[in-house]
């Protein structure tokens, strides 16, 4: 029976393990998180004599040896903070390893030589954005023999918005607010360009049901800021979509200090504003039984035997209230599992520290796509010419 560890037992780890023992009855799941009440939740949602549920503390690194040693692909579900410490310790006990987060391609890659010799494929960023992003402007840019823009538009969102905000957390706050502040590394007119986030605010809809939207610079191109390099010679961008108004309520909150991490005081206390606001937002923000949807849109274009063309894929998916899956956890576990499943089958035999614009963007692009199809995840794609 092939191994599977899952860490992280939270809206995103709950869907990978799920998917993977769902997958077949050659799969077997070992699920880690911190949390008893996290965990409880895994057995009553999944339930299978193939998954087993442990409580450890990834932050403790014997522990974090002891479960991943002897594994077959580990698969990191965790808060970003501990995705290197994850990856290292996957790659020193020889274990495939397939990562949700993929900011720091740069350390990332420092891993390659050892994780060739070692004989075992580390695959960063292999969720939603990054990774699907990832896989489909490889793919265009793969088609196309001169690739001038790729722009991409990605967002997860409430399908009925209301205050706070407008917005619904669909993942870890901490991260939210963490890509809200990092400054947005782009491609513009083929130099690299620091932007700040949150800005260059523009419309952008996805019709009929979404037809007034909004997006703006975030920090989400990550490891295609380096594997693009040479190959797209304008513009290298990404936007992420939100209704109307977001932006400039966030900014507004940014611009009061609620982020801030410097202890301020109140009355005889003092208090760090991002952890109170972020216990406020946490409240206020839960998604609940609300849907979401998670609106995609790139744009890649550039010339095919001198005729100029554009690649346009699409996707609008809902929430699934069956299983109960929200559609960004649908979106960001998917296409992990459907990674760590070709790992552990062969059928990715590339080694070393690798992206998923490199190796799901040929031989391999159709047996991913149809993997999230048979998931319900549909991707339009069409060739625009001229």
């Amino acid at each position: 029976m092939r191994q599977f560890l899952v860490l992280g037992a939270g809206k995103m780890g709950l869907v990978l393990a799920k998917d993977l023992i769902e997958s077949g009855p050659q799969n077997g799941v070992t699920i880690v998180d911190i949390s008893p009440q996290r965990l409880d939740r895994a057995r009553s949602l999944i339930a299978s004599s193939r998954l087993e549920v442990r409580q450890g503390d990834m932050e403790d690194e014997m522990q974090r040896e002891s479960f991943i040693k002897g594994k077959e692909v580990v698969l990191n579900a965790l808060l970003h903070r501990h995705s290197l410490p994850v990856l290292e310790t996957a790659v020193r006990n020889a274990v495939h390893f397939v990562d949700l987060a993929g900011e720091g391609a740069d350390a990332r890659m420092s891993h390659d030589q050892e994780a060739r010799r070692r004989g075992i494929t580390v695959i960063s960023g292999m969720g939603l954005s990054p990774g699907i992003t990832n896989v489909l402007v490889g793919r265009a840019v793969h088609d196309l023999e001169e690739t001038e823009k790729a722009v991409i538009f990605c967002g997860g969102n409430p399908v009925h918005p209301k205050p706070p905000l407008d917005y619904r957390i669909v993942y870890a706050l901490d991260s939210l607010i963490n890509f809200y502040e990092r400054p947005a590394l782009i491609i513009r007119h083929g130099q690299r360009e620091k932007v700040a986030p949150l800005t260059e605010v523009e419309p952008v809809g996805f019709p009929p049901d979404f037809p007034d939207m909004e997006c703006f610079f975030t920090d989400g191109l990550s490891s295609l800021l380096q594997t693009m390099s040479g190959k797209i010679r304008g513009d290298l961008y990404e936007k992420t979509v939100r209704h109307r108004g977001h932006a400039r309520g966030f900014k507004t909150l940014q611009e009061c200090g609620f982020f801030s991490k410097e202890p301020i005081r109140v009355g005889d206390q003092r208090v760090i504003p991002r952890q109170v606001s972020e216990t406020l937002l946490e409240e206020k923000m839960k998604l609940g039984e609300d849907e979401d949807v998670t609106l995609l849109r790139i744009l890649v274009s550039g010339k095919k035997s001198g005729v100029p063309e554009t690649h346009v894929f699409e996707m609008v998916d809902y929430s699934d209230p069956v299983n109960k899956h929200t559609s960004m956890a649908r979106t960001t576990s998917f296409p992990a599992s459907i990674a760590a499943q070709m790992i552990a089958s062969g059928q990715v035999a590339d080694r070393g520290a690798v992206f998923p614009e490199n190796v799901f963007d040929r031989d391999l692009f159709p047996a991913f796509m149809e993997g999230l199809g048979k998931r319900g995840v549909a991707i339009s794609h069409r060739v625009v010419e001229g």
